[in-house]
């Protein structure tokens, strides 16, 4: 029994809702983490033009539009894991994901910093995009708060680097495949031992709860999102 869960949760963790050809082609931003030491696939279809779907992906990040993950989810892991693990002067205060395009956090650059929480903890950094194609996002900030709070700043304390890609893939007029693929390096061996099954159970709810959210979001508009002037370069 218990390896018929470890065989489910690595499956789930490692793809869902991905086809063989999704997984095994390359993607903008594959390059950052050359030899990962786990890389996940997650992929939906949505009902829309790739146009309509990249402001959703343009606006997401801490007090920005959010992760377009469930509400009831977010408040339980607010409230049960980052209280926990995060220590009380960098908690970044629970605010829902936005239902709307926010005009003005339709501008993204290379370089530019995507929060994941207050300044000075968690963010992400723009590696590369294409409007209506990909937005690659790298973080090297994230895995020191997987562990818990009494392991920062001990030789034991979690750390390591990870990349997002978010590749649109049209399949017709109004229907596009969105994937998000994630490749990552983290240390020490210890952690990523004690480590792996959270972070498999992580990487089949969040993935998909990001994808579900953003896919509920764009197929709820009663018209097309408007296209952000950097779409049209």
């Amino acid at each position: 029994m218990a390896t018929a869960g470890i065989l489910i949760l690595n499956r789930l963790g490692h793809r869902w809702g991905a086809t063989d050809d999704e997984i095994e082609m390359s993607l903008p931003g594959d390059e950052l983490i050359h030899r990962p030491m786990d890389e996940t696939n997650h992929a939906v279809t949505i009902k829309a033009a790739a146009a309509d779907i990249w402001p959703w992906l343009v606006q997401t990040g801490y007090h920005r539009g959010g992760w377009y993950s469930d509400t009831k989810w977010d408040r339980v892991m607010d409230k049960y894991i980052w209280q926990v693990i995060v220590p009380p002067e960098e908690r970044a205060e629970w605010r829902p994901s936005t239902d709307r395009i926010l005009p003005e956090f339709q501008q993204i650059e290379i370089g530019d910093i995507i929060p994941d929480g207050e300044p000075g903890t968690a963010f992400f950094t723009v590696e590369a995009f294409e409007p209506n194609g990909y937005l690659v996002l790298h973080s090297n900030s994230h895995v020191r708060y997987i562990g818990p709070g009494f392991l920062l700043d001990t030789p034991f304390e979690p750390h390591g680097e990870f990349s997002w890609v978010f590749y649109l893939y049209p399949r017709g007029p109004n229907n596009t495949r969105l994937i998000l693929r994630t490749r990552a390096r983290y240390a020490p061996w210890t952690f990523r031992i004690v480590a792996w099954p959270l972070l498999m159970l992580g990487e089949y709810v969040f993935p998909r709860q990001i994808l579900l959210g953003i896919k509920k979001r764009v197929e709820m508009m009663p018209t097309a999102a408007p296209v952000d002037a950097q779409s049209e370069r």
